[in-house]
């Protein structure tokens, strides 16, 4: 059984989990990072991601997908 009262204390994820969480893989997680997009905390040098920051990033992006410019 699983114990759904643990999942709703989680409050950060690790770089790995948080880059599956919204979909997306590691090294394009670090490019936001790097971006300024979304921002991390540190414990140590290990990145921690809070799962407010990754609800407030996708919340940001645009609704419909963005077209290619022609040139």
């Amino acid at each position: 059984m699983t114990d759904t009262s643990t999942a709703s204390l989680v409050i950060a994820v690790d770089h790995v989990t948080a880059a599956a969480a919204i979909g997306i893989s590691p090294s394009r997680l670090r490019h936001h990072v790097r971006l300024g997009d979304i921002t991390p905390h540190f414990s140590g040098s290990k990145p921690l991601y809070a799962v407010s920051e990754l609800q407030r990033f996708i919340e940001a992006l645009p609704t419909h997908p963005e077209r290619l410019l022609t040139a």
